[in-house]
C-alpha cells in the first residue's frame, strides 16, 4: 500500500513539473496607437489634434514582477493656434513635426505575470506601472531639428495572449527639458523657470511582443543552493 501511494505521489509530482509554463528572459515586437503635445500652442486640452505613433520594444523581464523596457518612439505632434481662443504673439502659427526619443524604462507589475499555477500564483494579466529617462530629437519645423531630454512616466495593461505572445496597452507622459517640440521658444517673452516653459508630450498606443530565450529555471535553483 505504501509502495502504491509513494508511486502514485512521484507519479503526480513529475506531471506537474513537467506541466509548468516556461519562462522567457526577453520580448521584442511593436506599438501603435496616437500621440499629442502640450506647449505654447496648446496649454489646456487634455487630447489635442492626437497624430500617428509607433514603436519598436525590446524588453528584459527580471522577475515576475520586474521588466526593463527599452523602446524607440516615433510621435506625431501638431497644432493650429487657430483651434484657441487666446490671442497668439505673433500672429496664427500652425506646426506640423515628428518627435523621435529613446526610453529606457523599469516597469512594475502588481501582480506576478505569466502562464501556469504554482506557489507564485501568476496571472496573465496586470496592471503595471513605469518611469524612466529619454533621449529625443524633434524635426520638421522651420528651425530644423532640436535635441531634447525627457523623463517618460504612465501606467498600462498587459496581457498574455498565448504562450510566447503578450499585448498590452500604454499611456505615456513625457516631460522634456526643452521648448522646440512645437517649434515656438517662449512666444510671451516671460521666461520663466524652465520646468513650466519647456513642452510635453503623451501618447496611447497597443502593442504586441514575442517572448524569447528561455528562463533556466533549474539552473537558477541550483545556483542559489550553492550560495546556501
Amino acid at each position: 500500500m505504501k509502495k502504491w501511494l509513494m508511486t502514485c505521489l512521484l507519479a503526480i509530482l513529475l506531471t506537474t513539473v513537467g506541466a509548468q509554463e516556461k519562462e522567457y528572459l526577453y520580448e521584442i515586437g511593436g506599438g501603435l496607437g496616437a500621440s499629442w503635445g502640450y506647449g505654447d500652442v496648446n496649454a489646456s486640452k487634455a487630447v489635442y489634434s492626437p497624430s500617428l505613433s509607433y514603436s519598436l520594444i525590446y524588453r528584459y523581464n527580471l522577475n515576475l514582477r520586474w521588466a526593463l523596457a527599452a523602446e524607440i518612439q516615433s510621435s506625431g505632434l501638431k497644432g493650429d493656434t487657430r483651434d484657441f481662443d487666446a490671442a497668439f504673439p505673433g500672429g496664427d502659427y500652425e506646426f506640423s513635426r515628428r518627435y523621435w526619443q529613446l526610453q529606457l524604462r523599469p516597469e512594475v507589475h502588481f501582480w506576478n505575470y505569466g502562464l501556469g499555477s504554482d506557489y507564485r500564483e501568476k496571472k496573465r494579466y496586470t496592471p503595471f506601472l513605469t518611469a524612466g529617462l529619454s533621449a529625443g530629437l524633434v524635426n520638421g519645423g522651420d528651425d530644423g531639428s532640436s535635441f531634447a531630454l525627457g523623463i517618460p512616466f504612465g501606467a498600462g495593461y498587459k496581457f498574455k495572449m498565448a504562450k510566447r505572445w503578450n499585448s498590452q496597452v500604454t499611456l505615456l507622459f513625457t516631460k522634456t527639458f526643452s521648448d522646440k517640440l512645437d517649434g515656438r521658444v517662449d512666444p510671451e517673452g516671460i521666461a520663466t523657470s524652465s520646468l513650466i516653459d519647456n513642452d510635453w508630450m503623451a501618447s496611447i498606443q497597443l502593442s504586441v511582443t514575442f517572448d524569447f530565450k528561455e528562463r533556466c529555471i533549474e539552473c537558477h535553483n541550483q545556483k542559489n543552493q550553492m550560495r546556501k
